[in-house]
């Protein structure tokens, strides 16, 4: 009987093995995040190509909203160079509203030819921060 026994558990062990899946219900993944959440619609926008002027002033209104079940708050956005300027709503979010990043960029002063800028935006959102962008071509 004891032979029996370790023959059926030498056998069958290994197809037990085989099948080691989590399986994490659907009410578990579509959960909404009890954190303040930012959700951008678009997180990359092209110009095409501007002609270069000593007035050459592109903008660009990024919109998000908050889906998460906090309040967001964007505390900070920082762009990477001088001329590229991001303008943001201050007021905290309530969870479902949306809020925006406007994004100023001035190619006058800049050289002919293919740009990309980004803008960091830092917010409580666990994530820490988000990056948007802004690209083009700039021609005579």
């Amino acid at each position: 009987m004891l032979s029996v026994t370790i023959m059926a558990f030498v056998f069958c062990c290994p197809a037990l093995a085989q099948d080691n899946r989590i399986v994490i219900p659907d009410s578990l993944l579509n959960r909404p995040l009890k954190n303040a959440h930012i959700v951008f619609e678009e997180r990359e926008y092209d110009f095409g190509k501007v002609s270069r002027s000593k007035d050459t002033l592109m903008q660009h209104t990024f919109v998000f909203r908050n889906d998460g079940e906090k309040d967001l708050v964007v505390m900070h956005a920082m762009s990477g160079c001088g001329c590229t300027t991001p303008t943001f709503t201050k007021e905290p979010l309530k969870p479902k509203q949306k809020g925006q990043i406007t994004v100023s960029y001035r190619g006058k002063t800049q050289q002919l030819g293919y740009f990309r800028k980004s803008v960091t935006v830092f917010s409580n959102d666990p994530r820490s921060y988000v990056r948007i962008f802004i690209k083009g071509e700039l021609v005579k």
